[in-house]
């Protein structure tokens, strides 16, 4: 469930220790707030250099990797490298190609392999490098993913779901959607114009966007675009029904409907976001609407609009699954399908790692990834060190602890 939205990076804060601030888009401090019953993340690992971990992804329990930048005080760039897991310990690692490890992702694509995509900046331009790990060793690949069969994915990808090692769907920065059958990658034709993708299951597979033809285009509304939620069911891809949106007389230009990101936690709960909004000014003098924040829910059976999530989760969003159990969202947050909405705790950095007593600590988990064939769940990040003098920011692997 990596959508396009939040591609690059998305952050979950937990701020801890005395004096904790608010900060980082954490909205409050917890104070009078449940916290997840038996939810604690705890340290697996605890990097000895400053910086941060960015990116994740396993293959196997025995095959996991990080992507990391070092923190370099003499203003260069910084340097980037990943971490491997053996199913004994971690390890430090070159990265197989060089690039900027801020414009860097890591994507499993189940028994396919890992895909490192970077960044090279140039004088004038920059280019793309890509890498695959095949479960063996890192190959730098021009674009698409060598070795494998068939219509491979190439160039960059915006958007990755593991139902199974063997069942991976994967959507191309220009639109493309692919799956992975275990032996083959078959481009597949979509009814509509994608931009994410998340599902559950083999048979409950979603990816939503836009569509230029159907109900709601053109007409006294002038939509270009409406809303797209398309299904899967194990055989074939359909359209849903989903709301024709239109503005209030004066129409403004151009006006569209898009849904941007899908979150499924199972077949029944299923939350889809966009927007609707317009091209712009025409040269009249007339008086706009404002753009429209979109936010439905798929109860099984149809799209209707979507109630706040509860509590502290109101103003956050989803950035990993936690299997049929719900989600982890923004803010170190976890959301049962049920609607129970905690905080997740954490313990502060362990003595000798540089945080005095009295420092307050913050916890940025920029990936959260579940394993594949286990109930293990990691986060990878950094924790800040707020204290007056040296001030660690460490690396770190979390797992989190039921």
């Amino acid at each position: 469930m990596r959508n396009a939205a939040a591609a690059v990076a998305v952050l979950a804060l937990l701020a801890v220790g005395c004096g904790a601030q608010k900060s980082g888009g954490d909205a409050d401090d917890g104070a009078g707030e449940p916290r997840a019953d038996g939810l604690s993340w705890a340290y697996e690992r605890i990097d000895d250099r400053d910086g941060e971990l960015i990116d994740g992804a396993a293959r196997a329990a025995d095959d996991i990797w990080a992507l990391g930048s070092d923190d370099v005080g003499d203003g260069r760039l910084a340097r980037g490298h990943l971490l491997h897991f053996d199913g004994k310990e971690w390890a430090r690692e070159p990265m197989p190609v060089d690039g900027d490890p801020h414009r860097s992702r890591l994507d499993s694509l189940g028994s396919a392999g890992i895909r490192l995509s970077t960044v090279v900046k140039g004088a004038t331009s920059e280019t793309r490098r890509y890498a695959l790990w095949d479960g063996a060793r890192w190959a730098p690949v021009d674009g698409g993913t060598e070795g494998s069969a068939g219509d491979a994915p190439r160039g960059q990808i915006t958007d990755v779901e593991v139902i199974t090692p063997d069942d991976v769907w994967v959507l191309q920065g220009g639109g493309e959607v692919t799956h992975w059958d275990g032996e083959r990658w078959t481009v597949t034709p979509m009814p509509a114009d994608v931009v994410a993708l998340a599902g559950s299951a083999s048979d409950d597979v979603w990816a939503v966007g836009s569509r230029t033809t159907g109900p709601g285009i053109g007409g006294r509304g002038r939509e270009v675009r409406q809303l797209a939620a398309m299904h899967y069911d194990g055989s074939k891809w359909s359209l849903t029904r989903t709301p024709a949106l239109r503005f209030p007389d004066p129409v403004p230009p151009e006006p569209y409907a898009e849904l941007t990101g899908i979150d499924v936690a199972s077949k029944t709960y299923v939350r889809a976001r966009g927007g609707h909004s317009y091209k712009g000014y025409d040269g009249e003098e007339a008086r706009r609407p404002e753009a429209e924040a979109v936010e439905l829910s798929w109860d099984g059976s149809r799209w209707k609009e979507s109630e706040p999530f509860p509590g502290a989760c109101a103003y956050r969003h989803p950035v990993a699954r936690d299997g049929d159990r719900g989600f982890f969202m923004n803010g170190n947050r976890h959301l049962t399908t049920d609607g129970a909405c905690t905080r997740i705790t954490k313990r502060r950095l362990p003595e000798g790692q540089g945080a005095r007593p009295e420092s307050r600590q913050q916890l940025w988990v920029k990936k959260i990834v579940t394993v594949p064939g286990t109930g293990r769940v990691l986060g990878f990040g950094a924790v800040e060190v707020l204290q007056s003098g040296a001030a660690p920011h460490k690396a770190v692997v979390v797992s989190l602890k039921r």
